[in-house]
């Protein structure tokens, strides 16, 4: 079991440092990342949702992924076809503030299939501060066509450039 941990865990830092490298092409030099205290909890309708302070500058990151351990998707397909529309993009995101929404930018978002196999699901999304009112929470919601919501992760962070 602890070991299960630690590889999930290597795993999404891997992931995130993926995502952390395609931002540097757009923002090369990042002064520091740190994590938000940002709680996501299973919503209504099959979601994972968190409300949270935003970031005073940079830009507020957010992570959704599915767990190592998470199942199958529950949409399948055949061996060597295409994956659907809805495995190519697992995850539709919202972002509000104070009911209005809020431009992101789509950093990755990959389903569970590629070229070498399967892997999980992941989202990174970019949302400018300037684009929010600072000391109104953020509200974010994620819904997964492909997975559980109780397998699914998410994580807010404060990047300064």
């Amino acid at each position: 079991m602890i070991r299960r941990r630690s590889a999930s865990r290597i795993l999404f830092l891997a992931l995130l440092a993926g995502g952390a490298a395609i931002a540097s092409a757009v923002h090369p030099k990042a002064r520091s990342v740190e994590p938000l205290d940002a709680f996501f909890h299973i919503g209504v309708s099959g979601t994972i949702e968190a409300s949270f302070d935003p970031p005073i500058q940079g830009i507020l990151r957010i992570v959704v992924r599915a767990r190592a351990s998470a199942g199958r998707p529950q949409q399948g397909g055949s061996a060597g076809a295409r994956p659907p529309q809805s495995e190519q993009q697992p995850f539709t995101l919202e972002v509000t503030q104070s009911d209005r929404p809020v431009p992101f930018r789509l950093v990755n978002q990959s389903g569970r299939h590629n070229l070498l196999g399967s892997r999980p699901s992941l989202l990174i999304a970019d949302i400018d501060v300037n684009d929010l009112t600072p000391g109104v929470p953020v509200r974010v919601c994620v819904h997964s066509n492909l997975e559980d919501p109780s397998n699914l992760e998410g994580r807010a962070y404060a990047i300064a450039y």
